[in-house]
C-alpha cells in the first residue's frame, strides 16, 4: 500500500472513531476537508491532521505545536519519542475533555 493509501485508510478509521465519541456524548465536532482531519472543541482549540506526501509523514498540530509520524508498517510512530498515533491522539484529547477517551 502506498502513502496517499495509508493515510487515507487512517483518516478513515479515524473518521468512525471520532463519530462514534461524539455519537455517545462526548463533546467536540470534526470535518474533513480533502485531505485534511479537523477536530475542534467547544473553546475553538483544534486538532488538525494532515499528509505530508513528500515526506511521507502524517502530522498532528496541537496546542500550538507539530508532530510529525512516520509510518512503520503497521501504526504511525512520532518521530521524537515513538509513541503511535492512536494513544497520542487518545492521552490528548483525554486531557481536553477532562474524559478518558481511546481513539
Amino acid at each position: 500500500m502506498n502513502f496517499s493509501q495509508t493515510y487515507d485508510n487512517t483518516v478513515r478509521t479515524l473518521e468512525i472513531k471520532l463519530g462514534d465519541l461524539v455519537d455517545s456524548g462526548s463533546e467536540f465536532d470534526f470535518e474533513r476537508k480533502g485531505d485534511v482531519l479537523d477536530i475542534e472543541f467547544e473553546d475553538g482549540e483544534k486538532i488538525v491532521i494532515t499528509p505530508q506526501s513528500p515526506l511521507e509523514q502524517l502530522w498532528v498540530s496541537a496546542n500550538y505545536g507539530g508532530h510529525r509520524f512516520n509510518w512503520s508498517g503497521d501504526a504511525w510512530l512520532n518521530e521524537k519519542d515513538g509513541e503511535d498515533l492512536h494513544s497520542f491522539l487518545s492521552a490528548l484529547m483525554s486531557r481536553k475533555l477532562n474524559d478518558t477517551i481511546q481513539v
